[in-house]
């Protein structure tokens, strides 16, 4: 479950990425298979009344499964869950979320209170690789997501999905390096934009098999160049870290070289050192990736 560290307003803000604009951009750059198709079929019960997607899409990539769901008043439904088989999965083990139009927040599956409440549950029940679908149920109680500024959760029903997926192999995203000399081999990449003006960030992660994690920002507002990465979070433009079973290890030394950036796709190297008592050195990284 480490994929899922960030049970935080910073996840909140990562899945609700996918929902930007009433159209699904996954989180690793994967470019939809049909833009705007509303072939998927996605449906909720909550509030008395039936919520119905307009636009659905899913990926299926190497141990999790991505899905989003936007109707056109901007509302959407965002599920992410670790593992890529039939089977049932604890929602606040995982995130699902609802997302009213016009905030960064949303009723999500984790009660910050008590991270253990059972909140519900989501079942995939087919992953068809004939016709490329993925079918499954779900339901979750909704805990508001601004702490500061607490509702009433929401209780969301008789979930049910039917939407074409497409794969990670289909993305055209790329993320490698080495960790002390060893390759580092990506089963899933990231890409998400954090924050608003100055403080805006592009983030770029990757997951190995071993569910090993790394993980670059950069300042959206970067344009090509080199620039240092001092362990100054407050000054630095870019980022990095690396975590494994054992914690999560800031960069403290290194630099990312951006190559190329678009308003839509980032490349570039990068290299760093880590904090910790035997720290990791994180070399010949690269990274192409839509965002």
């Amino acid at each position: 479950m480490r994929i899922f560290k960030y049970k935080s307003q910073f996840l909140v803000l990562f899945l609700l990425t996918l929902l930007t604009a009433c159209v699904y951009e996954p989180i690793d750059g994967t470019v939809e298979p049909d833009p705007g198709s509303n072939s998927g079929v996605f449906k909720a019960d909550f509030g008395g009344k039936t919520w119905t997607a307009s636009k659905t899409q899913a990926i299926v990539s190497g141990h999790l499964i991505e899905i989003s769901a936007t109707n056109s008043k901007g509302e959407g439904f965002a599920i992410m869950i670790e593992g890529a088989a039939v089977g049932t999965y604890a929602a606040n083990e995982n995130f699902v979320i609802y997302s009213p139009a016009g905030t960064e927040y949303g009723f999500w599956s984790v009660n910050e209170d008590n991270p253990t409440e059972d909140t519900g549950s989501v079942t995939i029940t087919s992953i068809n690789t004939e016709t490329k679908t993925i079918s499954g149920t779900f339901h979750f109680k909704g805990y508001w997501s601004n702490t500061n500024d607490p509702k009433v959760a929401i209780q969301f029903t008789n979930g049910t999905f039917t939407i074409p997926y497409i794969t990670q192999e289909e993305t055209g995203d790329v993320f490698t390096a080495k960790v002390g000399g060893t390759n580092f081999v990506s089963t899933d990449i990231f890409t998400a934009t954090i924050g608003s003006g100055t403080d805006e960030f592009i983030t770029i992660g990757a997951e190995d098999v071993n569910m090993n994690s790394i993980s670059i920002g950069v300042r959206s507002s970067l344009t090509t160049g080199t620039y240092s990465i001092t362990a100054n979070t407050l000054s630095d433009k870019v980022q990095g870290s690396y975590e494994d079973v054992n914690g999560e290890y800031k960069a403290v030394s290194g630099s990312v070289t951006i190559t190329s950036i678009t308003a839509d796709r980032i490349k570039g190297t990068f290299k760093f050192t880590t904090n910790g008592t035997t720290p990791f050195n994180i070399t010949e990284g690269t990274f192409d990736v839509e965002y």
